[in-house]
């Protein structure tokens, strides 16, 4: 048998997304395999899902920090939105984004967590967001830095020394073709030595991802597999600790 040396982050993204999200990520959780999901906190069901999550105290609570979705915490951040108040997008957002309004927003994100009393863990960003603008993760590092947060980066990626984060990153669990059982026990097997985070959307269908998200219906086909006893029990054969983002500070 392969003698790991690994510790995984199984994370959820887009909690409070929708109620089905909430509930798909906290159900994933509470079949111990997913350890971690980063919160949307400028959504219509943010609140009640912050509410929610504190009956998990296992659950490791990140900012999932939006920047294309929506609106704003923030009242004055114009370098982010068109006329209507809500957040550019695409191209348009990426050429007209100002560090000094990423920051002022990612802050206004980060307090309304720990206003509702969650004891964040780290930090990552819809759609990567972070690390595809150059003054977002510029941004993100300065505000990270004064917060004494890890951050999520992809494995190419490198960051200040002084910052924490994973060793890896998979984000390839997406998408109908590589949202199977034999996809997740391949990112398993091939686990190399350190930290790794799986990033993952569990989630059961409702109303509005049918109507309002394109990646709907393969969020429950990942719930499914995160759930499947064949799946946690090789972890636990492996001897693979599952941990969230704030237990990793002390193996840097």
């Amino acid at each position: 048998m392969k003698k790991f040396s690994s510790k995984i982050i199984v994370n959820a993204d887009d909690f409070g997304l929708s109620p089905g999200v909430t509930a798909g990520i906290l159900y994933a959780h509470h079949h111990d395999i997913l350890t971690s999901t980063t919160a949307m906190v400028n959504t219509e069901f943010s609140r009640e899902s912050l509410e929610d999550v504190k009956r998990y105290p296992r659950l490791g609570v990140g900012l999932h920090f939006v920047l294309d979705a929506g609106q704003p915490i923030s009242s004055s951040v114009r370098s982010l939105t068109n006329h209507t108040g809500n957040f550019l997008k695409g191209k348009t957002l990426i050429e007209h984004a100002k560090k000094v309004d990423i920051k002022e927003e990612l802050k206004a994100q980060l307090d309304l967590l720990y206003m509702r009393d969650i004891d964040v863990t780290h930090i990552d960003s819809h759609h990567h967001m972070h690390l595809h603008i150059p003054c977002a993760m510029e941004a993100v590092i300065e505000i990270a830095q004064i917060y004494d947060l890890p951050v999520r980066s992809f494995t190419e990626t490198r960051l200040p020394g002084e910052l924490i984060s994973t060793d890896f990153l998979h984000y390839d669990f997406y998408g109908n073709e590589s949202v199977t059982p034999e996809y997740l026990m391949n990112i398993l097997s091939e686990l190399q030595p350190g930290i790794t985070e799986i990033m993952c959307h569990p989630a059961f269908m409702d109303p509005w991802l049918t109507k309002k998200s394109s990646y709907n219906y393969t969020r429950t086909k990942e719930l499914e597999i995160l759930v499947n006893n064949k799946i946690k029990n090789w972890i636990k054969k492996h001897s693979i600790d599952l941990i969230h983002y704030g237990g990793i500070a002390n193996e840097h």
